[in-house]
C-alpha cells in the first residue's frame, strides 16, 4: 500500500486538534478535535481519538453509507 500521508495532533487553544498531511504537498485538512484537559487526562480516549481521526481520514471521500474494506 502506497503511503499517502500523515495525521499528527497539535494543541490550538484548548483543544486537540488532528488533521492529515497529504504527501503530495497539497494543505492539510481538518479531521476531528477534542478538548485538550480530556485528550491529557485519560489515555484509552487519546487512543480513541487518534482512530477516529484515522477512520475520518480513510472516509472523508466515500459516500454516506459507503463501505470501506482496507484488509
Amino acid at each position: 500500500m502506497e503511503k499517502t500521508g500523515d495525521i499528527y495532533v497539535t494543541t490550538e487553544e484548548k483543544r486537540c486538534v488532528a488533521y492529515w498531511r497529504p504527501v503530495d504537498g497539497s494543505p492539510d485538512v481538518f479531521l476531528c478535535t477534542m478538548d485538550s484537559r480530556t485528550y491529557n487526562k485519560h489515555p484509552h480516549l487519546r487512543k480513541m481519538f487518534v482512530e477516529l481521526a484515522l477512520e475520518v481520514m480513510l472516509n472523508r471521500e466515500q459516500e454516506a453509507g459507503a463501505s470501506t474494506h482496507y484488509f
